[in-house]
């Protein structure tokens, strides 16, 4: 890579020579050469790189077999980008191996290959679609999903698969940009397919389960995340610390299986285990994030005494010199993480035992111009100390005013011990009360402060005078905002979200039971609303907090029976309403969601999707599509038929028709009551859930109401009752 970036052309053909002609060159060990071709095209040799690549793929077609050689020629491929000579060569490989196959060329065409296609999308769609067969199991690239192929037509590549959602027809391209293949075994597959089998492997082979998660998952997860995989979707919450314990005990007798760190273990799958410094290099080498190859190293730190060894100081100080490199780069640059990089780099360097580790820190507080960045994104409490001691140090006359202001983004993990290091040093608690304020006022940009103050400071005093519940109310305010706010993304709330349902939930929700004793029936109304609002926040949590309020929320004086306008699990319409229905939710899914499938086909054509906006909104489209069809699912659900028979006439109810007369004017209006569905102001037909609507139910005739609406103002007697549908009334009113 180094003589290709460098421009020595003829080193590098001697080099590549070697690699081709070497006999124990595997097809994955010549693939990782693919980038020294790509990086002389990037260089403006794509000729060389062309020929190169050529003699490669003569050289070794005598000792690989033919669906080798179209690796290797597909990988080059894909490097280079472009090019119409080995797109050509390609299709050629292709040809002979799979030519007589039923309509080969016709997906070769449909690809895209030879015509211009984006060469990954091409590529990947002929390896998708030559590698599956009717039967055969797909699992999603990007969602959580998963298909079986019924029916293939290879006279034009169209897909019949089956879907949790039901069946789909698909193209042989946005196939393979939405699945890729998957066999039976596979979690998200039998979870969709096979729901007992998956039961009774979760039982009796639990480690092979945790071995599919590792493998589907990059080959690393923990057991956070392994719950939020399998709960509530396979095993309910309440069950998984049990499985789990079962589950870790047969996987420690699994030698390609590593268990570190603890709450929450970090789950790490081998093919063939090596030394775990050896493992930990490869892995950190393979990233260039700093947080990801920070967080490598600390788990592998982390690690070594559960498997009784020494951290190794010559691999640490390995990484420390890569860390302190990268750091002064960036304090050279004045960048804003600046500051983080550096404490990470201190860090390693004391675990390693490093001259002077403090003075990355130090520098880069110098040189900062932005610490709330360092607040922000360091996340761990360590690294935050490191960057605290470089502040005192190089701001002995400022250092309490400037952590003072940082504390709105420091991490809850931190929270307090900046606090009682402030309090420590002669800071008073009215010192820090505008910060307090501060977060509550905006809880979505302070969340994790939020949280903080929820699980209650360690200094009891900074919360005095503010309920508890205004700090649940502000919580709850923040999920609703990462999930409708375009500044916030959708994996910070997704994050948001969780990090909710675990502070929430600690302790079989202690925290929650404090706040629901302080409540009276009023605020416990109100925080049922915002509750059931709040669908980030999961149907568990949410279910379990809303079962924790039930006891306190106003009884209805009528008895324990709901009458008909206030139940809010059932939606009563007219058949013509639901038949409205039914036509906008068949318009839904047969007109907008195809017309979005096709939209992002399209903007799929266009090339690179990670820097399409086309594609991405198309996505983001289709994300508000489904939420609405299940909204809209979840409304028909709960319908039930209006009949005439049930319409009351002693009193206001659903399907009434009433006559009031203005007490100062003598004029009559009439207001007729009916479901969502059917509404329409202008023609007197009023949804009945509207809070208008549910404040004259019930009423009789002889009620004196007060109103303004519709053009209607005054104080109103109710004089008459009329069953709308019995006396025609509403279709009269709907014809109009």
């Amino acid at each position: 890579m180094q003589l290709a970036s460098g421009g020595n052309t003829n080193a590098v053909e001697e080099a590549w020579m070697q690699i081709a002609e070497s006999p124990g060159a595997t097809p994955a060990k010549l693939c990782e050469y693919a980038p020294i071709v790509g990086t002389l095209a990037k260089a403006q040799n794509q000729t060389l790189a062309e020929t190169l690549t050529s003699t490669l793929v003569e050289g070794v077609k005598e000792r690989l077999n033919a669906e080798e050689v179209i690796l290797v020629a597909g990988a080059c491929l894909r490097a280079i980008g472009n090019s119409d000579e080995l797109r050509a060569q390609v299709s050629e490989l292709y040809r002979a191996h799979f030519g007589s196959r039923d309509g080969f060329e016709a997906l070769l065409t449909e690809a895209g290959l030879p015509s211009g296609r984006p060469v990954r999308r091409a590529l990947r769609t002929l390896d998708v679609c030559l590698s599956i067969e009717q039967g055969s199991f797909l699992a999603g690239r990007d969602e959580d999903e998963a298909a079986q192929v019924e029916s293939v037509d290879v006279s034009d590549w169209t897909y019949t698969v089956k879907t949790d959602d039901g069946t789909e027809e698909l193209g042989a391209v946005l196939l393979a940009d939405r699945f890729r293949p998957a066999d039976e075994g596979e979690f998200a597959v039998q979870k969709q397919f096979d729901a007992k089998g998956l039961a009774e492997r979760m039982a009796k082979h639990p480690d092979t389960v945790v071995i599919a998660l590792c493998r589907e998952n990059g080959n690393t997860l923990d057991s956070d995340q392994l719950m939020d995989l399998l709960c509530p979707s396979v095993i309910a919450e309440d069950d998984f610390k049990k499985w789990w314990t079962k589950a870790r005990a047969a996987v420690k007798k699994c030698p390609q299986i590593r268990l570190e760190g603890r709450s929450p273990y970090t789950i790490t799958y081998d093919d063939a285990p090596i030394s775990v410094e050896q493992t930990m290099l490869e892995n950190f080498n393979r990233h260039r994030d700093p947080l990801d190859r920070y967080g490598i190293v600390t788990k592998y730190i982390q690690g070594c005494p559960g498997r009784g060894a020494d951290v190794d100081k010559e691999t640490i100080l390995d990484c420390y010199g890569t860390f302190s490199k990268q750091a002064q780069a960036l304090i050279d640059a004045k960048a804003t993480s600046a500051c983080v990089v550096s404490a990470m780099a201190a860090h390693l360097g004391e675990v390693g035992g490093a001259d002077e580790p403090v003075a990355l820190p130090r520098a880069a507080v110098i040189a900062s111009e932005d610490l709330d960045a360092a607040a922000k994104h360091a996340g761990d409490a360590g690294l935050l100390e490191r960057i605290v001691n470089a502040i005192e140090a190089t701001r002995p006359e400022s250092w309490k005013e400037d952590v003072i202001g940082l504390i709105p983004n420091f991490p809850q993990s931190y929270l307090d011990r900046a606090v009682e290091r402030l309090t420590g040093a002669g800071v008073s608690f009215a010192d820090l009360a505008p910060k307090i304020q501060q977060i509550l006022k905006a809880p979505s940009d302070h969340f994790e402060a939020m949280l903080w103050l929820w699980n209650g400071p360690a200094k009891s005093e900074l919360l005095e005078g503010t309920p508890l519940a205004t700090v649940m109310t502000r919580i709850l305010r923040a999920l609703n905002e990462a999930r409708v706010s375009d500044r916030i993304s959708r994996e910070q709330a997704k994050t948001m979200a969780q990090r909710a349902r675990n502070v929430l939930s600690a302790r079989k929700y202690e925290r929650f039971n404090e706040c629901v004793d302080t409540l009276d029936g009023g605020m416990a109304l109100a925080l049922k609303t915002q509750l059931t609002q709040a669908d980030n926040l999961g149907p568990a949590a949410r279910d379990a907090m809303l079962r924790k309020l039930q006891p306190i929320l106003p009884v209805v004086e009528s008895g324990p029976a709901l009458p008909t306008w206030a139940m809010d699990d059932v939606l009563y319409a007219t058949e013509s309403g639901l038949a409205k229905k039914d036509a906008e939710i068949e318009h839904h899914v047969n007109v907008k969601i195809k017309e979005n499938a096709k939209a992002i086909g399209e903007a799929a054509e266009k090339g690179d999707l990670s820097e399409n906006s086309e594609y991405k909104f198309a996505l983001e489209e289709r994300d508000l599509l489904r939420g609405r069809l299940a909204q809209m699912n979840s409304e028909r659900a709960s319908a039930r038929v209006l009949s005439t028979e049930n319409i009351p006439t002693d009193h206001v109810g659903i399907g009434t028709r009433v006559v009031f007369k203005n007490v100062d004017t003598a004029e009559c209006y009439e207001m007729t009551f009916i479901g969502p569905w059917e509404a329409d102001i202008d023609k007197g037909i009023f949804n009945y859930r509207a809070p208008l609507a549910q404040e004259i139910m019930g009423r009789t005739v002889g009620d004196i109401v007060e109103f303004d609406h519709s053009g209607q103002s005054g104080t109103f007697k109710i004089i008459e009752l009329h069953n709308a549908l019995e006396d025609g009334t509403l279709e009269t009113l709907q014809r109009s």
